[in-house]
């Protein structure tokens, strides 16, 4: 059995819970934003709590680039793993808001939550398949060769579109898609497979160069790049998006961080092995619907700073380790069929 990690496990719970943060806010999801609007202080917290965790996709994708460096295998067992998680947690919420909600129940719909329909599984699951060849790559490329090629995907994907979404938030231009290297609806907030893929490299290139900073250092910059996030979000909205500059910056100091702690924590390694099912779980209908419903409400944040932290964090450790509970049940009670079936799928080596 291959030994985890600890400090990257324990990354990768820190960076769900900051998934969950960030739903918090959302004005769509947890709606917190939308409660703080007229209270100064508290939409500042909030906003500097989001920078702080805007970074998260980013750097769960520089993890896997980072581990799978070395890999020269497409376990179809894993793809399978994760669209099953998908489409699983789906059917969960679709019955749960059939028999709690005023969801009908449907053909339709029945056949609607079999579809692995989740941005993150699907672009995940394209970048896996393809990471044998990223890597072979960067493998073989000299030191001098990956920096340049690594310089380049950053200045064709990350800094042109963060200077155009610049340009476009400061209304320079009205079609960023006329100009995005990324595709002719622009670049999309950086919600696409290129970011994933982007991240994915500038993990294999961590690992490859062995790149190291001083703690103290990563921490200033990961402080001061969230301190220009929140004071520039209300004139420039896309720093906020993922192919940011400083959002990438911001994932880059965070895994380095981690990568400096060095425990070894068989509680950690196992908790974290549910991270992919709290975020499906979450961002369900029913579960999101009793957030707002029991804990996400207006007053909350009405009664000063101390009142929106507290209901912040009750709001997020809640729905985390609600979502971590189920979770926990499910795999007890399905995980070793799923573990067999997905076990005897096909490995492809790609060498």
């Amino acid at each position: 059995m291959i030994q985890r990690d600890s400090n990257i496990e324990l990354l990768r719970l820190v960076l769900m819970i900051m998934v969950v943060l960030l739903h918090f806010n959302n004005t769509t999801m947890g709606g917190a934003f939308v409660y703080v609007q007229k209270f100064p202080v508290d939409n500042f917290v909030l906003h500097f709590l989001e920078s702080l965790g805007i970074c998260a996709v980013n750097c769960f994708m520089i993890v896997s680039g980072y581990f799978l460096y070395t890999n020269t295998k497409i376990k179809l067992g894993k793809v399978l793993d994760i669209l099953l998680i998908v489409v699983f947690y789906r059917y969960i919420d679709y019955f749960c808001k059939v028999a709690f909600a005023d969801e009908v129940l449907s053909i339709k719909s029945f056949i609607g939550c079999a579809l692995p329909a989740n941005y993150f599984a699907v672009f995940y699951v394209v970048s896996y398949i393809l990471s044998p060849y990223v890597s072979k790559v960067y493998r073989e490329l000299s030191e001098k060769q990956v920096d340049f090629l690594t310089a380049l995907i950053f200045l064709l994907f990350i800094l042109i579109p963060t200077l155009i979404d610049i340009a476009s938030d400061l209304n320079i231009f009205e079609n960023s898609g006329f100009l995005s290297p990324i595709s002719t609806a622009g670049n999309c907030a950086g919600y696409t497979i290129v970011q994933f893929l982007f991240c994915l490299s500038l993990g294999m290139w961590i690992r490859k160069r062995d790149i190291q900073f001083k703690t103290y250092i990563l921490i200033t910059i990961y402080l001061i790049s969230s301190l220009i996030l929140t004071f520039g979000i209300s004139k420039l909205p896309s720093l906020y998006n993922y192919c940011s500059v400083l959002t990438v910056l911001n994932a880059v100091c965070l895994f380095m961080l981690f990568q400096k702690i060095h425990i070894q924590n068989s509680t950690i390694n196992f908790a974290s092995k549910s991270c992919f099912a709290i975020f499906c779980i979450h961002t369900g209908g029913f579960a999101n619907g009793l957030w707002r419903k029991y804990l996400i409400i207006e007053e909350h944040f009405s009664d000063g700073l101390g009142s929106t932290l507290l209901w912040m964090a009750v709001s997020v450790l809640t729905m985390f380790f609600g979502c971590f509970s189920l979770s926990f049940l499910m795999r007890l009670v399905f995980g070793k069929i799923k573990d067999f079936v997905c076990g005897k799928m096909l490995v492809v080596i790609c060498e």
